[in-house]
């Protein structure tokens, strides 16, 4: 588990620190559409990165049509390239 967190958090940015927990969630179970164990400001803190910032990006990958969410619930629409 420890190992995980070190692989998502020595992402360089917030986008690929978000992509590679919320890819490595959906592998988990095998699905696209999903649910995280984590708020919004537990999944920051787990990432090391500020709510704020990690909530604008959420939205831009959102409005990029990469992801959809709705609370803890997530759906991965394409994977990065």
């Amino acid at each position: 588990m420890l190992t995980q967190k070190i692989e998502h958090i020595t992402r360089p940015t917030t986008r690929d620190k978000l992509l590679s927990y919320l890819s490595a969630q959906a592998l988990l179970v095998k699905k696209n559409v999903f649910e995280i164990q984590f708020n919004r400001q537990e999944l920051a803190e787990y990432l090391s990165v500020d709510r704020s910032a990690m909530s604008n990006e959420l939205s831009k990958m959102r409005d990029n049509g990469i992801l959809r969410f709705k609370r803890n619930q997530f759906e991965l629409l394409k994977t990065k390239q």
